[in-house]
């Protein structure tokens, strides 16, 4: 998939570099296309894979997501499961939450590729298999090397995920917020398995009480047109004085619970970077967006994050051409400003109550996941 413009002074002279086609990367491109079509015509997305493309996630699209899709004129008509029930647990509690279709669960590999060819379709200019390597500042611009040339840009995104790319460049003085994941899908055994039947999400946080910062969840899936399960655990450690859990034990005895035998060496685990207002998430000339800044410690948000930090970076980056200031010096006070840093600040106090036995996780559940409009 590529599209190629000659809106630009030269085959590698853009306005923006964005680096990663995730949600986040064409979110900021979409909006900028919204709201300023030349800039978006004069901008570059690279990404170091080939769509369609997998990515570790349970799939679904819930919070303030549609809203946003609805915003850019977006329907993806894609294979879903609608759930209207989140399932609680704690200890031998269970709590249910009922909201109609509060999440869709979709393939990833579906979702982004058809948020890509939308971006395609509007004339994103995309090059796929080219991987970011570094930069230099030169003339107030930035002098970007991948593996397949060289680039003039006056913006950089990184949009490459929590381990990016771009931030490492940056070498940032953050210290690192980085949650742990293990997960597996596996197809539905109807004897253990109800969630897909019932269409429910499974949020199991009983394990709290053996240090995990974090929980379990099932959720049910489409894997190829077939009923599957995802089952997988995060590990937030917001509090880092605390004993780290033994995840490996814990997710044995989680799928040992529903006769599940998936070889260790088949899990995968993918890491979450949380956002602290104190983290930087900005230099001159560059932004960070996405996983790259990061998520909610509590239970750790989703694509409707990606999709917000791509609208919120648009109009920045729109405003810094329109007043030649491309230092950036205020984007992570614009973001606490916004709903997501709002947001992430209201679940980063109940993530630090909530594992450290100071809330009851059903009332957490209840702050986080109870639709407000």
């Amino acid at each position: 998939m590529r599209n190629e413009s000659s809106n630009h002074k030269s085959e590698n002279d853009y306005d923006i570099m964005i680096v990663g086609a995730g949600p986040a990367g064409i979110s900021t491109w979409l909006h900028l296309h919204k709201y300023a079509p030349e800039l978006a015509s004069r901008t570059i997305v690279i990404e170091k894979e080939k769509f369609p493309r997998d990515k570790i996630c349970g799939g679904g699209i819930g919070g303030w997501s549609e809203y946003i899709l609805k915003n850019l004129n977006i329907n993806l008509d894609l294979p879903k499961i609608n759930i209207s029930d989140l399932e609680f647990i704690y200890s031998e509690k269970k709590y249910i939450l009922h909201q109609p279709n509060c999440f869709k669960m979709i393939q990833r590999i579906d979702f982004d590729h058809a948020l890509v060819k939308t971006g395609v379709n509007r004339g994103l200019i995309l090059h796929e298999n080219e991987m970011f390597l570094s930069f230099t500042r030169k003339n107030n611009k930035l002098i970007i090397k991948t593996n397949k040339g060289t680039y003039n840009v006056k913006v950089l995104i990184g949009a490459d995920g929590a381990l990016s790319k771009v931030r490492k460049s940056m070498n940032l003085s953050n210290k690192p917020h980085i949650a742990s994941t293990l997960e597996i899908f596996s197809p539905v055994n109807t004897q253990f398995d109800d969630e897909y039947e019932k269409k429910k999400i499974v949020i199991d946080l009983t394990y709290i009480d053996e240090d995990l910062q974090g929980y379990i969840w099932h959720v049910p899936h489409i894997k190829e047109s077939k009923p599957y399960m995802g089952h997988g655990m995060a590990n937030f450690h917001i509090h880092k004085n605390k004993p780290k859990a033994n995840m490996i034990k814990i997710f044995n005895q989680v799928l040992n619970s529903r006769n599940i035998a998936i070889n260790q060496k088949n899990w995968l685990s993918h890491p979450i970077r949380w956002y602290s207002k104190e983290d930087t998430i900005s230099k001159p000339n560059i932004l960070l967006v996405g996983d790259a800044v990061g998520i909610e410690p509590a239970f750790g948000g989703g694509i409707h994050f990606a999709l917000s930090y791509g609208e919120l970076s648009a109009k920045i980056i729109i405003d810094a051409f329109k007043t030649k200031d491309f230092s950036f010096k205020d984007y992570g006070k614009k973001i606490q400003a916004h709903l997501i840093g709002k947001w992430i600040a209201k679940c980063t106090n109940i993530a630090l109550d909530l594992y450290d036995h100071k809330m009851d996780p059903f009332e957490a559940a209840r702050e986080v996941f109870t639709i407000k409009q």
